[in-house]
């Protein structure tokens, strides 16, 4: 930052003028005043011509000065400083000559010389100072050289005198004053760089870096602001915007083209959105915005969906087409409620729009507010729990029809919290998983699953869950193979079950953590075979020795079409040279459909609930007393 210096001779005169004016504006106060009771003494010492002509003089100019004093108290009035002081100055000059002309006194002559000295101190300028002292001068000689010649030269001497003292004090005064302008030039010049500088940091301070648009600092001082705005009939609405599938772009073609697809989609917002709300970008592929004056629920939402039609609309970016979806949940601002629980209550509808087919608007309502609540309550209590005391693990066998026992068990988590009970295993882990929670539960059942093992004289093989959080987070499987080695256990007897759906979150992490559990000796399945994407390419790359069909495919086995469907997915296990598993298998009618589509491997009520170790342990050497011969599956395939 440049500040200028005496030497750079920066135009100091505004600053100038702005020392000089109370000064100026108070000499012109004074002089009004002054002609205001001249005018009044006039009409006691003169009359006739010589009255009307003398007070004319004064009251004229007593007006001028009182113009100028009331026009002077604000700060911008009469730029031209030194023409308005000018012509004050000669409506002074202009009453002295009058009153010469009317009656020549010598006495009268020492106002000239005051003038001199009082135009000289009420210049703000040298050149304004020269021209009014020597309108004086030339005024002082006219009158002389008229009424008294012979004190000319004495007059000459004195008002030269007095005309150098006054330019001198002129001089130096202004120096002097000139000296403080411009230390108030530079002074103004930094502040005006400070505050500048400082809206620029503010700016930065609450614009995102990548997009330009108002960040999450932002995004919460307007939130704040529009929760105290009050509409006649209107309300207030906060809409999340979560782009899908953006992962898989940045995957596909690399994070610089990921960076200029949110540059595009941003700037279509903000087309789309206008003055008429306040878009922000909270970070990553999530956008907030607030949307004052909107009434009904329906119109927010026809907004919103032309919003998604928008943002859909094909990109193209760097002679690549690009086409991307989002989903958006929305929820209506209530300033009696708290800031968290109104943006946990429009995620929550986020998080619903997501999960029930995505680029699609979920509006808050009081259904959701319920299962919101319940996710809330649960979500907490995860986060103080102390899963090692409070998750049970049950078991439920898995049988292989071939050998006519059980090969292994899958380890299953219960949790009774106790802040809020017995909780559906299907819901605290959803919700764990959803709030980042799920590795603590894995590493528990991980834990209880190898002190099970240990305990056991025979140990049976287990199968655990990994979710989509554990399968590509490095440090977890790090934990689980910590855990693994320090126990002394064969990895064998440890399977790691997998969804589809989880290793779709980061294929690439999700490969290679999964190679480095199998390098390690343990067993992986495919859960939930059947339901995702069934990509044949990364199975057959994958170390998977086991597909688990899911359970949905038996639940209609009189529809002729299941029968063919699970022949094709256990043609595929066999192509794939991996086992596969049927669950689901509850009665002896699904229990022959498994056999007849070439299945040797079951799970199910049929074969075992879940049950605990004692249970477990139990159940299996009941099934050992009483094996029958292995079932001949040859004969059962046709």
């Amino acid at each position: 930052m440049t500040i200028a210096s005496i030497s750079s001779s920066p135009d100091i005169t505004p600053f100038i003028a702005k020392i000089y004016r109370p000064m100026i504006r108070g000499y012109f106060g004074v002089a009004a005043v002054y002609y205001a009771v001249m005018t009044l003494m006039h009409f006691g010492v003169h009359s006739g011509t010589d009255l009307l002509a003398i007070v004319a003089a004064s009251t004229v100019a007593s007006i001028v000065l009182a113009f100028f004093w009331y026009g002077l108290r604000k700060p911008h009035a009469f730029p031209n400083l030194h023409i308005v002081t000018t012509i004050a100055n000669l409506f002074i000059l202009a009453n002295v000559m009058i009153a010469m002309e009317i009656k020549f006194a010598q006495t009268d002559l020492v106002y000239f010389i005051i003038m001199v000295m009082v135009f000289a101190l009420a210049c703000s300028s040298m050149k304004q100072a020269l021209v009014s002292i020597a309108a004086v001068v030339a005024g002082l000689f006219y009158t002389l050289s008229k009424n008294a010649p012979e004190l000319l030269i004495n007059y000459a001497f004195v008002t030269s005198a007095a005309a150098m003292t006054a330019i001198a004090i002129t001089f130096f005064l202004r120096r002097a004053i000139g000296r403080t302008a411009l230390a108030r030039y530079e002074a103004e010049n930094r502040l005006e760089e400070a505050e500048k500088l400082s809206e620029e940091m503010r700016h930065l301070s609450l614009s995102d870096s990548l997009t330009g648009l108002p960040n999450r600092r932002a995004f919460f001082e307007t939130f704040e602001k529009s929760k105290d705005d009050k509409g006649a009939g209107f309300a207030t609405w906060l809409v999340l915007l979560d782009l899908d599938g953006f992962k898989a772009v940045n995957d596909g073609y690399g994070h610089l083209i990921g960076d200029e697809l949110l540059k595009a989609v941003a700037t279509r917002m903000q087309d789309y959105c206008g003055a008429k709300a306040h878009l922000s970008r909270m970070g990553g592929d999530e956008f907030n915005i607030i949307l004052p004056n909107s009434a009904e629920p329906c119109i927010v939402e026809a907004w919103c969906r032309g919003l998604l039609e928008y943002v859909a609309r094909v990109y193209l970016i760097e002679d690549r087409l690009v086409q991307i979806s989002a989903s958006i949940g929305c929820h209506q601002i209530d300033p009696a409620e708290g800031d968290a629980q109104l943006i946990r209550d429009a995620d929550y509808a986020l998080l619903h729009a997501k999960k029930h087919g995505k680029n699609r608007v979920v509006v808050f309502c009081d259904d959701h507010a319920e299962v919101a609540a319940e996710r809330f309550r649960i979500e907490q209590a995860l986060r103080v729990a102390d899963f090692d005391t409070e998750i049970e693990l049950l078991f439920q066998p898995q049988f292989d029809l071939g050998q006519n026992r059980i090969v292994r068990a899958e380890a299953l988590a219960r949790w009774n919290s106790p802040v809020i009970g017995d909780i559906m295993p299907t819901r605290f882990i959803e919700v764990a998983e959803e709030s980042g929670l799920i590795a603590n539960i894995t590493l528990s059942v991980l834990k209880q699953a190898i002190a099970a093992l240990k305990k056991w004289k025979d140990p049976i093989p287990l199968s655990i869950n990994l979710s989509g959080h554990d399968l590509i987070s490095d440090p977890i499987i790090a934990r689980i193979i910590a855990q693994v080695e320090a126990s002394g256990l064969d990895p064998a007897l440890l399977e790691f079950e997998v969804t589809e759906t989880a290793m779709m979150a980061d294929t690439h992490k999700a490969s290679s953590n999964m190679l480095r559990l199998a390098a390690l000796g343990h067993p992986l399945a495919l859960d939930d075979f059947g339901t995702g994407y069934s990509n044949f390419s990364y199975l057959r790359t994958l170390p998977i020795s086991k597909l688990k069909v899911d359970r949905s495919f038996m639940k209609d086995v009189a529809d002729p079409m299941t029968e063919k469907i699970l022949h094709s997915l256990v043609g595929m296990a066999r192509t794939l040279g991996v086992d596969c598993l049927l669950e689901g298998v509850e009665n002896e009618i699904q229990l022959v459909i498994a056999k007849r589509v070439g299945t040797h491997m079951v799970q199910g009520y049929l074969f075992g609930m879940p049950m605990t170790a004692v249970e477990l342990l139990s159940y299996i050497e009941e099934q050992g007393a009483v094996a029958e011969e292995p079932v001949e599956l040859g004969a059962v395939n046709g």
